[in-house]
Formats: C-alpha cells, sequence, structure tokens
C-alpha cells in the first residue's frame, strides 16, 4: 500500500478533530453564552466538509488496510465525536506500521512490489 494513502487519512484525520474541537469548545459557547453564531456558522460549514473529504478518505484508506467492517464504521464514526479522529488516526498507523512490518517493508506502488 502507497504511503501517500496514510498521509491522506492522517491530514483529514487531524484537520476534522481540529475543526470539530474549535467547534463544539469555542465555537457553540459563544453561540450560546454571548449569541454570537458566527464562529458556529462558519467552522460548522468547514467542518462538515471536511468530514465528507474525511469519510471518503478514511473508507478508502480502511479497505485498503483490510480492517473488519465493524471497525471500519468506528473510524468513519470517530470525525463526529471531538479528538475520537485523533485517537483513531493512531491506532490505524500502528496498524499500517505493524502490516508494513509484516511485509518486510515491501509497499505497492502501482501494482508493481517495490522495497521501501
Amino acid at each position: 500500500m502507497e504511503r501517500t494513502v496514510l498521509v491522506r487519512y492522517r491530514v483529514m484525520a487531524y484537520v476534522t478533530a481540529t475543526l470539530l474541537a474549535i467547534l463544539v469548545f469555542v465555537g457553540i459557547p459563544l453561540q450560546l453564552a454571548a449569541n454570537k453564531p458566527e464562529v458556529v456558522n462558519t467552522v460548522g460549514t468547514i467542518h462538515g466538509f471536511c468530514y465528507m473529504v474525511y469519510l471518503v478518505v478514511a473508507f478508502d484508506f480502511t479497505r485498503k488496510l483490510r480492517v473488519p467492517t465493524g471497525r471500519m464504521l468506528l473510524v468513519l464514526l470517530a470525525g463526529t465525536v471531538p479528538f475520537c479522529s485523533i485517537v483513531a488516526e493512531r491506532k490505524l498507523t500502528k496498524l499500517y506500521d505493524r502490516r508494513l512490518a509484516d511485509d518486510g517493508g515491501a509497499t505497492e506502488v502501482g501494482g508493481v512490489a517495490e522495497v521501501g
């Protein structure tokens, strides 16, 4: 498996987690306490679009990693709970590294096994 798939997943996991944390811990309190919905409107919309990208990237990564369906669903839902996508990212990165080590460091690039 190409390392770029892992990098795409990791970037989207951190972006999604950061935006959700800002939304939940900054935007919603500002909206409720100070009647300022601007942060919720802006960050919520950006998080929504990024979460859709996260779903596609996470699905692709978990399929290539051959993660069981139940675990895949948990990874996909991780973008809806603050910081859970970071926890899922760490676990999947460790799984990726273990699988890479088990394969002897071989990665597949364009259908050709390459030692990396």
